[in-house]
């Protein structure tokens, strides 16, 4: 095939073939198709590169009227070097980048932009045939690292809301381990979009410090509540050790199981502390444990002397169960119960006739306080709604405009309330909380009339002394006018004596001086007033 490198017969062939290459030939006066036979092979007179318009490297190369045009992705090869061989280079790497993962192709997706600004400028055919792929592939990329930031930012969001909800947990020591999984989790979780980042980070790292400070004060707290524990455990240690060598062993053993359970109330202290101080309380218990059984058998010894105790109980409970002191009583019943408790056993039978004597005794007074209880249920009823009505009457005086009225009455409401007898603990307590509340809103608004009037007074007496300042100006004023009045009387010249008037000018003179004087020394006792007038206004305004 004439016009054509022996190199590249094997990708030419004519329209026909519909394959990536175009054969024509182009003569003034020849037929549009010439056989390969006929034409003489002659070195190329001009060659063209380009991208068409389905984006494929294209060279025309022309010859003595023949024209060959070769397309196909492989003819980019034969493209001089320079910026469409460049910009298809870039068009391939960037398309190739476009299915790697995003992070991993993001620097170098930025050199590819770089490079292709700084590749220079082709013609328009190539220009619109590369750049659709080029920005296509980088739309891609930019696509899958949207979408990952999207995740990225809804996974953060979603540890900065159960950050955030353990930062108020109660429950310190596992909000922690899980804060500390939640950290590990957002390290793992990738960026976003460096605004969000922030914003989320500022929110994470801010719930993180809220839970710390709360850690430290909990720990500061720990640590004072150690010391409190550990000063409590060994003031039950001093106990314990001197009930181990107690000589009442019923009592010790009592009191020394109420110190194991106050101890099991306590609470830790430092480990070390507190195995030393359970080893030494242990050590107590298990003293007075092999005493107690050391002193059974002389128990055994004492049930004769048990069981008189309790018949001297019985007889005391029988006679406390008639008695009309109810409360009295009840009380002494109570320890007789307690001191029954400390006196131990006796034999069986013994025990039981007894016991069930001791008990009828205490049924009895227990169903004489219960008619008592009744009837002080129906005394508290009646307490009650007499309370009531006071609380009433006190909330009707909050609203009285005559406060010294409504305080009067509220002192009388007080001594009716005083002379009430009491009710229910529950009720007591809510209605004098009611009472109190009235009461103060009464003495309260008093107070507040009180104090207003008392602000009157106050300004009124700030007016006093303002007004009797500005006199004293005005008076210290005039006292200068009639001081220069003065001044000028006596300054004035006296009359010729050969002025035929001159007397009569000479009287003048010197009654213009007289009345100046006068008017200084008037001046002068008003000064005086309004001084004294100040003093008082003033005196009595300090007094507020």
């Amino acid at each position: 095939m004439s016009g054509i490198r022996d190199e590249d017969k094997k990708h030419s062939h004519h329209v026909g073939d519909g394959d990536n290459v175009v054969q024509y030939a182009r003569d003034r006066g020849h037929q549009p198709h010439i056989s390969e036979a006929s034409v003489r092979r002659s070195p190329v007179g001009r060659v063209q590169h380009y991208i068409d318009h389905a984006g494929r490297p294209t060279v025309v190369k022309e010859a003595n009227g023949r024209t060959d045009v070769f397309v196909g992705d492989d003819q980019i090869n034969y493209f001089p070097d320079g910026p469409a061989k460049t910009k298809w280079g870039l068009v391939q790497r960037a398309e190739r980048l476009a299915n790697r993962p995003w992070r991993e192709a993001s620097n170098e997706f930025r050199e590819l932009r770089e490079r292709w600004k700084s590749a220079g400028s082709v013609d328009r055919s190539t220009e619109a045939a590369l750049w659709p792929r080029f920005k296509a592939a980088q739309d891609r990329h930019f696509a899958a690292r949207a979408h990952e930031q999207d995740q990225n930012r809804a996974s953060k969001e979603r540890l900065v809301s159960q950050a955030e909800s353990l930062a108020n947990s109660s429950d310190l020591r596992s909000a922690s381990d899980q804060m500390r999984k939640l950290g590990d989790e957002w390290k793992r979780i990738g960026p976003c979009e460096k605004a969000d980042n922030d914003r989320l980070w500022s929110r994470f790292n801010q719930a993180r410090t809220r839970l710390n400070d709360r850690k430290k004060q909990e720990f500061e707290k720990r640590q004072r509540e150690w010391a409190s524990n550990k000063a409590a455990k060994e003031r039950l240690v001093s106990q314990a050790e001197s009930l181990a060598n107690s000589s009442d062993l019923r009592s010790a053993s009592d009191q020394m199981r109420k110190l194991g359970d106050e101890w099991k109330r306590i609470g830790p202290c430092e480990k070390a502390d507190n195995d030393r101080l359970w080893s030494r309380f242990n050590q107590a218990r298990t003293r007075l444990n092999d005493r107690k059984k050391q002193e059974f058998e002389k128990r055994q010894r004492e049930w004769a002397s048990n069981k008189a105790a309790k018949e001297r109980l019985v007889s005391q409970a029988e006679s406390l169960a008639n008695s009309s002191d109810l409360r009295s009583a009840s009380d002494q019943m109570r320890k007789l119960g307690d001191e029954w408790k400390r006196i131990g056993p006796c034999e069986k039978a013994d025990n039981d006739r007894l016991s069930s004597r001791f008990n009828q005794a205490r049924t009895r007074l227990n169903d004489r306080k219960k008619q008592e209880f009744e009837k002080r249920q129906r005394e508290w009823a009646s307490n009650k709604a007499a309370k009531q009505r006071l609380v009433s009457q006190m909330e009707s005086l909050s609203h009285s405009s005559d406060f010294r009225a409504a305080k009067d009455q509220a002192r009388a409401l007080d001594a009716q309330w005083r002379a009430t007898g009491p009710c229910a603990k529950t009720d007591n307590d809510q209605l004098w909380q009611q009472y109190k509340s009235a009461k103060d809103r009464v003495f309260e608004a008093a107070k507040r009339a009180g104090e207003q009037r008392r602000a009157e007074a106050r300004q009124r007496a700030q007016d006093r002394v303002w007004r009797l300042e500005e006199q004293l100006r005005n008076v210290e004023a005039a006292i200068y006018r009639a001081n220069e009045s003065y001044s000028r009387a006596l300054s004035a010249r006296s009359p010729s004596t050969r002025n035929p008037n001159w007397m009569t000018i000479a009287n003048n003179q010197l009654a213009r001086q007289s009345a100046a004087r006068e008017k200084v020394a008037s001046l002068g006792q008003r000064k005086s007033e309004v001084i004294q007038k100040l003093m008082d206004a003033r005196s009595r305004l300090n007094q507020f």
